[in-house]
């Protein structure tokens, strides 16, 4: 209650305590109604002077939050309540207008100050694609942006008179506005975490008839190595006669079953520490979000250590911090979203500089073949102008936030099962087809804030509910390992990799890694493949690729796989690249699910393992110019400062300019042949050839022979297909 009116309402008390009771009460003298009076005004004049200064307190407390909204946009979330109604004005009194679902999306716009000490809030809000503009209170809403609740806790808090809010506890807060299915696991999660908050999104839809809209077409895919339960054999699906199924998006994608949808759709399967995380809202929090964490999930990928190979940014992990901060996105969602999107090796068409430009995330890139898709996202990336590396990420994630963030779709969940009515319709408005790929996505995010300590932050989660949901699938929480299926494991390894029965003592002692000691298969795969007793096998190439097909991949090694991984490794592609490449991908994580086995990746990775086209233009130096393989120390040494941002002129420089190379003594017709080859990719032309040599039989310098051959176009056409820029000579 303002103090204007309570003093006023002392004031009617004081009156009617000194009205007369009887008739024979004496009577008030002039003097005493005069003090009187003069008290009332001498009261209001206090009460007048309180109220200005209350609402210069709540005008300067508005206005520091007006100043935050000038610099970013905050996204609340509608919390506490099944459903809200909008108010036209910010009290009690204003109309009731637009209702809206628990867990509705709503940008904050203002906030006002009700007579009654209540706070409300201006937002803006979306149902089917129509805007509405409304006030709603403070108590029904969350977000976990930190500017707000900086701003909430050190300014709004301190201004007198406000109402008091009644908060009620998370677990209170869980069994009010979940449905039963849920309260179990997310109470679990609260003991656990007690600064997560859950917000339910109540979609009001019927659960079979989303999952009957998410079968529809190929809305919803699954890769060629999930399990066959999870793939449809339905007409025109599957191929009774010959066993095999139709790819629906290049020949490695299937259209999913009803089965596998209800799996991956259903928000129960989530409810566990990591993949809770597919509910998270994908806004920057600068406070959780860093660096670090983003290198958590690029650890085994080309982009760990590595800058953007045409030189137009930093490192990965700086380049995917920089364009959250200026998207406004989370980076840990932009890191995971081109793992997922781009695999592991970074050999993916999309982003090889075919065309002229790239496309990281894959935007707008379809079809039923792998050509098809190439030439979609292709076209679409020259369209926009995404000309070099920097350029794709930035606008990819600028039109991820665009289209999808700040439209509701603001989670990793909601992007693919598209159940959100702010925006599009429902369901054909999803970034990816892949069933799967909230589950994955989650996991890597998970890392990430583990990687950082920041686990215990204060996270918002929106999770949908569904009328007529089914019960929990299996929880995909992280259990122990089972015993039996750890040793099933490591007995295949010894079959597959050393060709034998596994002795009781090593048979023991990876079963207690994986058991007891936290290992993962990753760990397993790097142990029994650098074992002794394996590289005593001294395979060749071949043969080190049918067992790396066998082992990890759990199949033969196809021709056309084959014969491309070799000429990788006759390029100069370490075998522990190859290893890694093929730990990272969907076969062999499905592998592992099946085992009930955590993948992990590749631990003790050398620098040439890391990025195979860096290591390839190394080891091309090498051979060209010191006519030698690399040795593991140099090898490891060049690569590191190539995936590190530095350009190709320095290296090159380095190899001509060694010891080595000038106590060879080659002669000015050898040293131009040896430009030729390596700097141009071609044997020398008689009339080129013969005008260098001249040039130097003349006098003119080697260092200045070395310039014009490097910044040549030829050069620069050559460094881009190895992914490297070509900077500048330093002699």
């Amino acid at each position: 209650m303002k103090k204007k009116a309570l003093i006023a309402l002392l004031l009617s008390m004081v009156m009617v305590a000194g009205v007369p009771q009887n008739v024979g009460a004496t009577m008030l003298s002039a003097n005493d109604v005069s003090e009187m009076q003069t008290d009332e005004l001498h009261l209001e004049s206090e009460a007048d002077q309180d109220d200005n200064e209350q609402r210069e307190q709540e005008e300067s407390v508005r206005k520091h939050l007006k100043d935050i909204l000038d610099e970013k946009d905050i996204y609340l979330l509608l919390y506490n309540t099944k459903e809200y109604a909008l108010h036209s004005q910010p009290n009690e009194e204003g109309e009731n207008m637009q209702i809206f679902p628990c867990g509705s999306q709503m940008q904050l716009k203002d906030v006002e100050f009700s007579d009654n000490g209540n706070v409300y809030y201006l937002v803006e809000a979306y149902l089917y694609d129509t805007k509405y503009t409304g006030y709603v209170e403070r108590s029904y809403v969350v977000t976990e942006d930190p500017d707000f609740l900086k701003w909430k806790d050190e300014e709004l808090s301190q201004i007198s008179g406000l109402e008091m809010q009644l908060e009620i506890s998370k677990e209170d807060s869980i069994r009010q506005t979940f449905p039963q299915g849920y309260h179990a696991y997310l109470i679990a999660l609260n003991a656990k975490h007690p600064n997560w908050t859950f917000v339910p999104y109540n979609t009001g839809l019927d659960w079979n008839t989303v999952l009957n809209e998410e079968h529809v077409g190929n809305r919803s895919l699954v890769y060629k190595t999930s399990d066959d339960s999870w793939k449809s054999k339905e007409a025109g699906d599957y191929d009774a006669a010959t066993g095999t199924y139709v790819g629906k998006s290049g020949a490695n994608w299937y259209r999913a079953s009803i089965e596998g949808i209800s799996y991956c759709m259903n928000p129960l399967n989530y409810l566990s520490e990591k993949n809770i995380f597919a509910f998270e809202q994908l806004t920057l929090n600068r406070q959780i979000q860093n660096v670090e964490g983003i290198k958590a999930i690029i650890s085994n990928t080309w982009m760990k250590d590595t800058a953007l190979e045409d030189g137009s940014g930093g490192l990965y992990a700086d380049v995917f911090m920089q364009v959250g901060e200026q998207t406004g996105i989370s980076p840990y969602h932009l890191a995971s979203r081109v793992v997922q999107e781009q695999g592991i090796m970074g050999q993916a068409p999309l982003i090889s500089g075919y065309g002229g430009v790239y496309n990281y995330f894959n935007v707008k890139a379809s079809g039923g073949t792998e050509q098809a898709i190439l030439a979609t996202g292709t076209a679409y990336a020259q369209q926009q102008g995404w000309t070099t590396r920097y350029l794709s990420i930035l606008g990819g994630a600028t039109r991820l936030g665009e289209n999808y963030i700040t439209k509701g779709q603001d989670s990793l969940y909601l992007q693919k099962y598209d159940v959100d009515s702010s925006f599009n319709g429902l369901y054909t408005h999803q970034y990816m087809q892949n069933i799967q790929a909230p589950l994955t996505e989650s996991e890597k995010v998970y890392r990430a804030y583990n990687s950082a300590g920041a686990l215990d932050s204060s996270f918002v989660f929106k999770i949908p509910t569904y009328d007529n949901m089914p019960g929990v699938g299996a929880i995909p929480v992280t259990p122990t390992v089972d015993k039996g299926t750890a040793e099933a494991f490591v007995k295949r390894l010894y079959k597959v990799i050393l060709n034998r029965d596994a002795d009781e003592t090593g048979l023991n002692t990876w079963i207690k890694a994986l058991t007891q000691e936290g290992k993962t298969a990753g760990d397993l795969i790097y142990g029994f493949f650098y074992s002794d007793e394996m590289l005593n096998k001294n395979l060749g190439n071949s043969e080190f690729l049918d067992y790396a097909y066998r082992a990890i991949l759990g199949r033969e090694a196809d021709a056309g796989g084959k014969e491309s991984w070799l000429k990788e490794m006759q390029a100069g592609a370490t075998r522990g690249s190859i290893i890694n490449g093929f730990v990272g991908s969907d076969e062999f994580t499905s592998m592992c699910k099946q085992y009930g086995i955590t993948r992990g990746d590749l631990p003790n990775m050398e620098p040439a393992d890391k990025n195979i086209n860096a290591t390839k233009f190394v080891v091309r130096l090498y051979r060209n110019i010191l006519g030698r393989d690399a040795d593991p120390t140099g090898l490891n040494t060049w690569t590191k400062d190539l995936i590190s941002g530095k350009p190709a002129c320095p290296v090159v420089e380095g190899f001509f300019y060694s010891n080595e190379f000038q106590n060879a003594g080659y002669s000015n017709d050898q040293f131009v042949e040896i430009l030729y080859r390596t700097i141009l990719g071609r044997e020398s032309d008689a009339a080129g050839k013969a005008d260098w040599v001249g040039r130097l039989n003349a006098g003119e310098s080697k260092s200045r022979i070395l310039a014009g051959f490097v910044y040549s176009n030829e050069f620069r056409e050559l460094c881009a297909q190895y992914g490297i820029r070509v900077g500048e000579l330093t002699r």
